[in-house]
């Protein structure tokens, strides 16, 4: 296949000028633009996008660093992310960071080698600052989602977890007083899941009722999914006859680790005892029964980033904005 200079050559062009037009520069003279199409249409010429955005100094591409790509809520989130930012005429590249710092850290470099125009950090819990991060958002925006950076100031689009958790708490005490919390892995050191932790016992305290924690070992699984849910509640329940009466989890996917429990158990989740998660996932409309979940407006949280991304890709002297959206409480059969 002919290269980029092969093409300038044949085409009596210089390579930055190919560049240019190969980039939808429309200030090169039509009939140059038209020569050079149409001598890449005769080779089969794909131009490599990372040479051009080296070229050009921009792109149009964004980049996405999330914990877990497998997990629910990121994995919803980057597809939202990635059918507007197409639709805004902006490509998306995303990579887990598996809650790590120095991979954080390797994918942030990576990403600025790549020349992207913005980046969308959900960032690592616990691990303290980085210095990466300042000097990534000193070149280029970087969007903060789903939890902000301690003691950086960053744009951020971010769900009242809070507010949200009260809201949860407070359906399941409208059935009965004895509502039982699941907390985060990560407990204090996720700003996310202490909010919601925090939100659980404002509802109790507002209620004059006890608050009631599952208790938490040092289990293998190193984020909060099925099976943290699972094996946490089955331990808690082979040292009871019966079960809670309520139970809310800090996540979708921890309350269907938690009714598996249930049920090998020998209860009821619904019945028995009333089950309720956060985030609204695909599969809670599809569990048996249906879970009951606070829907975080996960489609406009990716709008809002992307078009925070393009507002600073277009203006790089507006200054960090922080959006703290509300969450919607979905009543299912798993607590009625």
């Amino acid at each position: 296949m002919k290269t980029m200079a092969q093409i300038a050559e044949e085409a009596g062009l210089s390579r930055f000028t190919v560049s240019k037009i190969l980039n939808g520069d429309t200030s090169v003279k039509k009939e140059n633009r038209k020569k050079v199409l149409e001598l890449c249409e005769k080779y089969g010429f794909v131009p490599n996008s990372n040479a051009v955005n080296l070229v050009s100094r921009s792109s149009r591409v964004i980049g996405m660093i999330v914990p877990y790509i497998t997990d629910g809520f990121y994995a919803e989130l980057i597809e939202l992310t990635e059918k507007y930012a197409s639709a805004k005429g902006m490509g998306l590249v995303y990579q887990s960071s598996y809650n790590d710092i120095t991979v954080e850290e390797k994918i942030l470099r990576s990403f600025m080698g790549l020349n992207v125009a913005a980046i969308l950090l959900v960032p690592v819990v616990g691990q303290g600052s980085s210095r990466i991060r300042q000097l990534a958002a000193a070149d280029l925006p970087v969007i903060c989602l789903d939890r902000p950076v301690a003691e950086e100031t960053f744009s951020c689009v971010l769900n009242d977890n809070r507010s949200s958790s009260c809201a949860m708490t407070s359906h399941l005490l409208e059935k009965t007083r004895q509502v039982y919390f699941l907390d985060s892995f990560y407990r204090d050191s996720n700003p996310t899941a202490l909010a919601r932790r925090q939100g659980y016992l404002d509802a109790m305290a507002s209620a004059g009722a006890e608050p009631l924690f599952i208790p938490l070992f040092s289990s293998c699984e190193q984020q909060d999914n099925e099976r943290y849910g699972y094996e946490h509640l089955a331990a808690f329940l082979k040292e009871r006859s019966r079960p809670p009466e309520a139970l809310y989890c800090v996540t979708d996917a921890v309350a269907l680790g938690a009714m598996r429990a249930l049920r090998e158990a020998g209860f009821v989740p619904g019945k028995d005892t009333l089950v309720g998660g956060h985030d609204n996932l695909h599969f809670c409309e599809y569990t048996t029964p249906a879970l009951t979940s606070m829907a975080q407006p996960k489609e406009q949280m990716a709008q809002i980033a992307v078009d925070m991304a393009l507002a600073r890709i277009a203006d790089k002297n507006l200054a960090p904005e922080v959006v703290t959206l509300k969450s919607l409480l979905v009543i299912r059969d798993s607590s009625c």
